[in-house]
């Protein structure tokens, strides 16, 4: 029994075990069933848009059939994800394809377990803001899909052009909290980050709002990064951001009329805004426009 499962032994009085089956690099359609796809012409057309790589399988189901379906005689209580790096390839369907999966998953073992799972990390991908695009529908999936939980590792990456972060031991302790807090019934834990609520605009300012926020927010650093406003011509520019309790009011002078903000949208951005647990924020944004 690893560590920490032991530790949780000694402190919940209960057994815990971990069943681990992975492979690095696997896309989302990997661990979905065929069945999935046989259903959905648009998924299906997706997962032909990855590119065969000689180190892991790509094509949908392989890897679920491989080393998900033989286990699942046995009962399981919850999972923990780490995935969708390689889903920078097609990421306008993850959200549909990881909510799909979750669902098959639960069906199998007839249980609706949890699920918590980890926002993939700042990373230089390239051109474009597909690792952006792939956060962005991981917090749709937690916002779509019950009982599910998401860890945000923007802080702790180290290094941008290192794919995993260094510092696993906070990310292991963010699943924690989620599972401590959500399936344990643990009181009085703080598991999540500030998550993006709403917006509104009064004047030329843009207010936004925030879940998780309930006690104040926190920058670490002289000033809040990695925050752009733009208006109805869809042009962003850097932003002033202050915070005001549990709000964010971002603004700018090139930006008289605000029509949407967006935060940490980047492939590599490690913004610094928190709550007062010291949870790093998830990037978001507004506004529903292309992104390149």
């Amino acid at each position: 029994m690893a560590r920490s499962a032991q530790n949780k032994k000694e402190n919940l009085h209960e057994p815990i075990g971990l069943i681990e089956s992975c492979w690095g690099g696997t896309p989302v359609e990997s661990w979905t069933p065929i069945e999935v796809f046989n259903n959905s012409e648009k998924l299906a057309i997706s997962a032909a848009k990855l590119t065969p790589v000689p180190w892991c399988p790509v094509r949908p189901s392989v890897t679920f059939n491989a080393m998900i379906a033989p286990i699942t005689g046995f009962p399981i209580k919850g999972a923990i994800w780490y995935q969708g790096e390689t889903n920078t390839t097609n990421p306008d369907t993850y959200e549909e394809t990881f909510s799909a999966m979750i669902h098959s998953w639960r069906e199998l073992w007839k249980e609706d377990f949890p699920f918590y799972f980890v926002q993939i990390a700042p990373f230089n991908y390239g051109k474009g803001d597909k690792g952006a695009l792939v956060r962005e529908q991981q917090l749709k999936t937690y916002r779509n899909v019950p009982k599910t939980g998401m860890v945000v590792v923007t802080d702790i990456t180290g290094d941008t052009n290192n794919i995993h972060p260094k510092d696993k031991i906070s990310l292991g302790k963010r699943l924690a909290g989620w599972a401590l807090a959500n399936t344990y019934g643990e009181k009085n834990i703080q598991y999540s980050g500030p998550l993006y609520r709403s917006m509104e605009v009064k004047g030329n300012k843009a207010v936004i709002h925030f879940d998780f926020a309930q006690n104040g927010l926190m920058k670490k650093g002289d000033k809040l990064t990695d925050f752009l406003i733009a208006g109805d011509d869809h042009q962003f520019v850097t932003a002033t951001a202050i915070i005001e309790d549990s709000t964010v009011v971002v603004f700018s002078p090139q930006v008289p009329h605000p029509a949407a903000v967006r935060f940490s949208f980047s492939n590599t951005a490690e913004a610094n805004l928190f709550n007062k647990a010291g949870l790093p924020a998830s990037p978001f944004r507004t506004d529903d426009w292309e992104v390149k």
